[in-house]
């Protein structure tokens, strides 16, 4: 049992993949692709003409030219009316996310995608320059997030900035509460009739962001947040969630599977044609079956079976039996239960290739 059903599905197509590798990204770190539009299109048909064993196909469909960084490839505006085209009438989405690669390269990018909102665009940030620049992997990247910020606010798009805090940041978090004051972001947003917003989000601990569990905050480093910052974040600092040790305990008494779900369900297809479900990271155990070798049927068969090891102990392993395993009963480390569950799932599926 899951929670893909036969009544819409989302397919998200990596046609040029991503200019980052950000250290906390779930979806990991995939090659880049370099599919043509014609392949896009070839996808898409495969997938509108399956039909289960009763003739039956998927009512709505939603397609997607990225599922990591949006509007990366250089066809983006094409790609955008080719999307509205694919899928169902009024399936075509665009969420409060562009390409902050691409605003501070094109300079026609912010005014074109103003035209199709929504008038929100959020910007990633580790810390100061360095940091951030360290967070994504990519040098340059905390001043291409200033400047998207500057280029979202001329054309009247509100920059909602996050920032992912680890050991790493602390000593600058007052250098960054500074920079927020200085650019005057709460002013200027207003100036053009929306509204700043910032917080400090939460890391799941799958794709790249297990590899930050080093750099993963304990309860007694949040002393060392400064309390405006606390204060100005959207959620407080209800995103980096309790001690491991509160957690596992709580875990221990759930005798349920976990049964993760996808709020938006979709399969996610990478420049090998190796195609996933969107309940968790793009991992093996996770993984359909190749679009290229096993075909469409097959793989939406395994999609509504749930028959890959990641969907099968989704819906079977206790999450009591994981957090026996996996927990640590004394960790101060910081989660959500949410993302301590995927933590452990991450690592069962590590093991599980054992």
């Amino acid at each position: 049992m899951n929670n893909f059903t036969m009544s819409h599905l989302g397919v998200m197509v990596d046609m040029a993949g991503c200019p980052n590798r950000c250290r906390h990204c779930w979806l990991g770190a995939h090659k880049n692709g370099h599919m043509n539009i014609k392949e896009f299109q070839e996808i898409a048909s495969q997938f509108k003409s399956w039909r289960d064993e009763n003739g039956k196909g998927i009512s709505e469909w939603s397609f997607f030219s990225w599922w990591r960084e949006p509007d990366y490839h250089k066809d983006y505006r094409h790609l955008w009316e080719l999307e509205k085209a694919l899928s169902s009438p009024g399936c075509a989405e665009r969420f409060e996310l562009l390409s902050t690669w691409r605003l501070a390269r094109d300079d026609s990018y912010a005014a074109w995608a103003a035209t199709l909102g929504p008038k929100v665009c959020q910007i990633t940030f580790f810390g100061m320059e360095d940091t951030t620049d360290w967070g994504m992997r990519r040098k340059g990247a905390f001043k291409d997030q200033i400047t998207a910020t500057e280029r979202c606010i001329e054309v009247g798009i509100a920059p909602r900035w996050q920032l992912f805090l680890t050991k790493r940041c602390l000593p600058e978090l007052e250098d960054f509460l500074r920079l927020m004051h200085e650019l005057d972001l709460w002013h200027r947003c207003e100036k053009i009739g929306r509204k700043f917003e910032f917080f400090i989000g939460g890391m799941t601990p799958e794709g790249c962001g297990y590899e930050l569990e080093a750099e993963r905050l304990e309860q007694p480093d949040l002393e060392r947040i400064p309390r405006e910052l606390v204060t100005l974040s959207r959620d407080g600092l209800c995103m980096l969630g309790r001690p491991e040790s509160e957690l596992v305990q709580e875990l221990l008494q759930e005798s349920k599977p976990p049964r993760m779900g996808a709020s938006f369900p979709s399969v996610a297809i990478d420049a090998d044609y190796d195609v996933y479900p969107n309940i968790a990271e793009p991992a093996s155990w996770w993984r359909l079956g190749n679009l290229e070798t096993d075909g469409v049927d097959q793989i939406m068969d395994t999609l509504f079976c749930g028959a890959t090891p990641g969907m099968i102990a989704n819906q079977t392993i206790a999450v009591s039996a994981l957090a026996g395993q996996y927990g640590v009963a004394d960790s101060q480390k910081l989660y959500n239960k949410g993302d301590l569950i995927c933590r452990f799932m991450h690592q069962w599926g590590i093991d599980s290739l054992k």
